[in-house]
């Protein structure tokens, strides 16, 4: 009788042992100070595409040019680049190399899309434009996961003659987006 009392005892200590453990292990809330609650406080009043990007402080820029037509019309990814991470440097943000962002805790990345096509029948061009702002996010379901996902983003199309393609696309659909991407990164890093 004592050996099953004392079997029990033990089988008990073991197993609310591996609970405590196992508690112990998961993620616990941090700690948050005045300050930190205040900061959380402002962050979650912005408009929900400037709120992911609170704390970046770094951006990588990347530029792809899809179908030989925008190529040909005069579109460059090197001048694309250079006039993104101008505008970025203009407004304040620090523009990371490759390397510089790979390395970075949020792996912050600013990617320009072109893809065109070109009608052979129609003197038109068709484009669209992807622009995407992506970072390493964790799931809430499970924390311990992280990956790199979009979280800002605009997308522009159209058609127009292929003589006129550089100009919208540079100085319409990504300047636009990039304004506005500037926009909501001065709203959620305002200059101290």
């Amino acid at each position: 009788m004592k050996s099953k009392l004392f079997l029990t005892v033990l089988l008990l200590a073991a197993i609310t042992t591996i609970g405590v453990i196992w508690w112990h292990r998961q993620p616990q809330p941090a700690k948050i100070d005045k300050a930190a609650k205040a900061e959380l406080k402002r962050i979650s009043k912005l408009p929900i595409k400037a709120q992911s990007l609170a704390g970046v402080k770094g951006i990588w820029v990347g530029i792809r040019i899809f179908g030989e037509e925008g190529k040909s019309a005069g579109l460059t990814e090197e001048q694309l680049k250079e006039d993104v991470e101008s505008k970025f440097r203009l407004a304040g943000i620090k523009v990371n190399s490759k390397k510089e962002s790979s390395a970075s805790k949020d792996r912050a990345f600013f990617g320009v899309t072109i893809y065109t096509v070109d009608d052979y029948e129609s003197p038109a061009i068709a484009w669209s434009v992807d622009i995407e702002f992506a970072q390493r996010v964790k799931l809430l379901r499970s924390p311990f996961t992280t990956l790199v996902g979009s979280t800002w983003g605009s997308h522009s199309l159209g058609t127009c003659p292929k003589r006129e393609l550089p100009d919208l696309v540079q100085t319409g659909a990504i300047k636009d987006a990039v304004d506005r991407f500037i926009n909501d990164y001065l709203i959620a890093n305002p200059k101290k």
